[in-house]
């Protein structure tokens, strides 16, 4: 089991290797392959977080039966039930050498049981930490996409305010333009008359 324990660890240790390269490669903005990356990173991040709630069931059942199997051990050598507090102290290593002097060789099998949950505890501390900095890399990861989709919607907003007003400043060039067409013609007109008024006078 511990050999288990310390491949997934690898495994671990490499993927988050992997996403702290993802996280890099995701800064370059732009391209169609940068959203894409992070869509994947986004899938990801779900596949984490429930590898992650699985880790934390399996080590869950692991420490209630370890702590079941040391009720069951006091039970049999003291013949009473050990109280919440013995349960503690045998757990933490305390007590386990004076609840099993009774039988020697029951004593030497339980300290070894005992050291072989205690590794296994200890590469699950390790293995969950690991777990823990790849989920803050991920929620980091999801955070900086987040405010990508923010930051592209607000220039979509104003990419939209730009538009609108291209087409006001449009429409105010042409009008612009049909009121100097009519004062041209207009001035054309008053030109044409005095010109006419004075040749007629003379």
């Amino acid at each position: 089991m511990e050999s288990n324990i310390v491949a997934i660890s690898r495994k671990a240790n490499a993927v988050k290797t992997l996403i702290d390269a993802i996280e890099t490669e995701n800064r370059r903005t732009g391209s169609c392959v940068d959203r894409t990356r992070v869509s994947i990173t986004n899938g990801v991040r779900a596949k984490l977080r429930e590898t992650m709630s699985e880790f934390r069931h399996l080590r869950e059942k692991i420490f209630a039966e370890y702590r079941e199997d040391l009720k069951r051990k006091y039970f049999l050598a003291t013949g009473e039930e050990p109280s919440n507090e013995d349960m503690e102290k045998m757990i933490s290593g305390d007590r386990l050498v004076k609840t099993f002097e009774v039988k020697p060789e029951m004593d030497l099998k339980t300290k070894e049981r005992h050291e072989a949950v205690n590794d296994i505890k200890r590469s699950l501390n390790r293995l969950h930490q690991v777990f823990l900095d790849m989920a803050v890399l991920v929620e980091t990861q999801g955070d900086r996409v987040d405010d990508i989709e923010a930051n592209v919607a607000t220039a979509g907003s104003f990419v939209s305010g730009g538009t609108n007003s291209l087409f006001y400043a449009n429409q105010m060039k042409k009008k612009n333009k049909k009121w100097v067409l009519w004062g041209s013609i207009l001035g054309v007109i008053i030109l044409l008359g005095c010109l006419v008024s004075m040749l007629a006078s003379r």
